[in-house]
């Protein structure tokens, strides 16, 4: 009744959020004798825990270092870095994406902010445009990953597990997905984003680098971007040490992007503040409308037992643990092509967390497991909300933008299959942070 009366919403164009309200409020009436206003107050209740102001400080952080002019300076540092590499500008939108996944923590962000800079230029050097989609598309997906992470916090405040242990969880991972996308441009960008016959003249091998006239150096660029650079080592040091908490954190990130912005880089006007309030409460509004829905969604599924059966459906099948991380990354990811991400999180997080926990997989390594799935859904068809995106501002057909997509959704599954089945690449970090 949930899940149909959800698809039924979606079906019809119900925002998101809606659609969860609506499925469970007609569910309750249906097949409960629950009053609906306990529904409301599950509403509001989903919203109120301390750790979700998280979201909306971090938001607003991103959105004044934006304002304040961090765009330009961390693509210099980025092109100043792996412009002279084979299909350098694909290179630098890539890097770009771990910087700005440090500040934003929202890759349909970073999508609408660099998108918009860095498809134009990759089409004007003569890539084609669903292959700028494709990989504009796919590197932010490294936002949710890398700390400060928005769908982090939501995991960490649905399950009880530490937000700070799952921060300095997704360094090593974000690190590793980049590297590993880097590789996938190197291989495709010459047989899948442009035809060297584009530019005459030309050798080969330099099609698609930034000219070495043009190419910034890399010691100017970094000491203008450093500034930048330094928020998310600021807030992993200050939860490392005690100074504050991850909550605490967020608000920290707002005071040093304001400083950033008026007194470092001085590019931060009045208007451009209020322009960057009004962008990030948009935004806040958003999440947290689909927030407070799914947590509504979520207590209905636990009150109609749905986590229960589903552990004895899956027990019944196998309790080796391996197995069962393998049925779960198909669930996710069938459910990342539909759903919001963070709505799926809060959904699917109450099912799986005590099955997968019982079966002795660690809270933490599951939290990634989790984000990065529903990471791959954003670019994954028949929805794929950032590679949508990314092809509206490229202005190509979604249907192309999805062909040139696929070596980075191959990438991005067998990056998932590592990070599932080498737990230690995303326990290292945390483990040392409980040794010492």
């Amino acid at each position: 009744m949930l899940l149909g009366n959800f698809l039924f919403a979606m079906l019809l164009r119900v925002p998101v959020g809606w659609a969860l309200a609506l499925a469970s409020f007609v569910a309750l009436m249906i097949m409960t004798d629950t009053p609906l206003a306990i529904g409301a107050q599950r509403i509001v209740a989903g919203i109120t825990p301390f750790a979700l102001l998280a979201i909306p400080l971090f938001i607003l952080a991103g959105g004044i270092m934006n304002a304040g002019g961090i765009t330009r300076r961390l693509l210099t540092l980025a092109d100043s870095i792996v412009g002279g590499w084979r299909g350098g500008l694909a290179q630098t939108n890539v890097l770009s994406a771990l910087f700005f996944g440090g500040i934003s923590g929202s890759a349909v962000a970073d999508i609408s902010s660099l998108g918009r800079i860095l498809i134009e230029a990759m089409k004007q050097r003569n890539y084609s445009a669903a292959y700028s989609a494709a990989v504009t598309a796919a590197a932010p997906i490294v936002a949710p990953i890398m700390p400060p992470s928005i769908t982090m916090i939501v995991y960490g405040v649905v399950t009880g597990t530490s937000i700070g242990h799952l921060f300095f969880a997704g360094i090593v991972p974000a690190i590793l997905y980049i590297a590993m996308l880097m590789v996938t441009v190197h291989l495709t960008v010459r047989s899948r984003g442009f035809t060297p016959e584009a530019v005459a003249n030309t050798d080969p091998a330099l099609i698609g680098k930034t000219p070495p006239a043009e190419r910034p150096r890399f010691w100017p660029s970094l000491l203008p971007a450093l500034p930048a650079l330094l928020l998310p080592l600021v807030i992993l040091a200050g939860i490392r040490f005690g100074w504050f908490t991850a909550t605490e954190a967020a608000a920290v990130a707002v005071v040093y992007a304001l400083l950033v912005g008026l007194f470092i880089y001085r590019e931060l006007t009045w208007k451009k503040l209020v322009h960057a309030f009004a962008e990030s409460s948009i935004m806040v509004g958003l999440i947290m409308l689909v927030l407070a829905a799914a947590q509504l969604y979520s207590w209905a599924l636990t009150s109609g037992r749905v986590p229960q059966t589903v552990a004895e459906a899956l027990f019944s099948v196998t309790e080796n643990p391996l197995v069962l991380l393998m049925m779960v990354n198909l669930m996710l990811i069938v459910a990342g092509m539909f759903i919001e991400a963070n709505a799926a999180l809060i959904i699917i997080t109450p099912i799986l967390f005590p099955v997968l926990t019982a079966a002795g997989v660690d809270p933490v390594h599951l939290g990634i497991i989790i984000v990065v799935n529903l990471g791959i859904g954003l670019i994954t068809p028949p929805v794929g909300i950032a590679l949508m995106l990314s092809s509206e501002i490229a202005k190509v057909s979604f249907v192309s933008a999805i062909k040139a997509a696929w070596p980075f959704i191959l990438t991005g599954l067998i990056y998932l299959m590592l990070i599932t089945y080498i737990p230690q690449i995303s326990l290292f970090l945390p483990s040392l942070l409980e040794a010492s």
